[in-house]
């Protein structure tokens, strides 16, 4: 066979053939692996190689936890593509106001931002309704500047612990002759042309109190007798059972007062579950003012005097103060004193303020001398 005629005719062709296999085969070997090792990887730059350092104004991590659709180390978000996870923060900034910043802590929802005010928006400054009284050195106000500064159209309710009483808890136990005198005085600070109303709960002490405030004014009235201004308000639990499980271990008064001002309870009484004894004191206060004194309103009269216990007047002071005034027994054996509250005054316009109240000389007392 001519030699000539059998590489063109043969041997090229099947050389050609085989040239063209070989790179054939070589680029397949880089196109068909689905896992290609790191050495045949180009490198990749991604938030988490230390190498390449992450700028968060520029490129923010995604978190597969929370969006385990994308990849960061793959599928890096795009703007384009998923416009609500922007990766540029200085096209997109982040404002605080419309897109605030997680927050992990834990916000008590009783505390209001604005301390001089409650949080259902009840004033704690008397000037917001231009009333023009000031507490004393104690942040209490006193009944009678607080009846003569008020508006004629405004609204008020006085809410008042009883005066000084005889020793003994029973209903029965009367007013000692310095508590008659205490609420004749009451009186004379409120005295006017106009009637009153008088609400009280059924003790003797209570009672008598409202009577002689009445008195004091040279006005005779009917004292009604008001069952939701009992002492247990706050508690969770009847009173008895409170002072069952304290009365050893320092008595209501230090632990009613811990709980008013957040104190952490002794490890014994929590685990036998004291904390929840007690309502949360900022939104039970609030339920108050809303509850039985603004939904009472329309079927009193404009001026109304209500004679209660220490138990709710004690936690109303300190709730009208935001935890300000100074009742802290555990600590300064102060409790509240007798004639001593809060005052609750509706504007016409409904402007509501509550005031931590007293009608004697101050608005505290000394545990250590009261009568048992």
């Amino acid at each position: 066979m001519n030699m000539k005629k059998f590489i063109a005719g043969k041997a090229f062709p099947m050389i050609c053939a085989a040239f063209i296999t070989v790179i054939i085969a070589g680029c397949g070997d880089d196109s068909s692996n689905s896992s290609p090792t790191s050495t045949t990887v180009p490198e990749q730059v991604t938030p988490t190689d230390p190498s390449t350092p992450t700028d968060s104004t520029t490129n923010p991590t995604t978190d597969p936890a929370t969006n385990p659709t994308t990849d960061p180390a793959t599928n890096p978000t795009d703007p384009v593509t998923n416009p609500e996870t922007p990766t540029d923060t200085a096209t997109t900034p982040t404002d605080p106001v419309t897109n605030p910043p997680a927050d992990t802590t834990t916000t008590n929802p009783s505390t209001p931002t604005d301390p001089t005010m409650t949080a259902a928006g009840f004033y704690r400054n008397p000037a917001a309704i231009g009333l023009a009284v000031s507490p004393d050195t104690n942040g209490f106000y006193d009944v009678g500047e607080i009846y003569k500064a008020a508006p004629a159209d405004a609204k008020i309710v006085f809410v008042l612990r009883h005066a000084e009483r005889e020793s003994g808890l029973g209903k029965e136990s009367p007013l000692t002759e310095v508590g008659l005198q205490q609420a004749l005085d009451v009186g004379a600070k409120l005295k006017s042309d106009e009637s009153f109303y008088y609400g009280a709960t059924d003790f003797l002490r209570t009672q008598t109190t409202a009577a002689k405030i009445a008195e004091g004014r040279g006005e005779t009235t009917e004292v009604v007798t008001m069952e939701e201004i009992n002492g247990g308000y706050f508690l969770t639990v009847p009173s008895d059972s409170l002072d069952a499980m304290v009365s050893k271990r320092g008595g209501s008064f230090k632990y009613v007062a811990m709980w008013a001002y957040e104190q952490p309870f002794p490890t014994l009484l929590v685990n036998l579950g004291l904390p929840g004894y007690f309502y949360d004191l900022m939104e039970r206060g609030d339920q108050f003012v809303n509850e039985v004194v603004l939904a009472n309103l329309p079927y009193w009269k404009r001026v109304n005097v209500l004679i209660t216990h220490d138990l709710l007047t004690e936690p109303l002071a300190v709730y009208a103060s935001n935890r300000t005034v100074d009742l802290k027994t555990y600590e300064s054996y102060r409790w509240i004193n007798y004639i001593a509250g809060v005052t609750v005054i509706v504007t016409a316009d409904n402007k509501v303020v509550v005031l931590p109240t007293r009608g004697v000389e101050r608005g505290f007392l000394n545990t250590r001398d009261m009568v048992k």
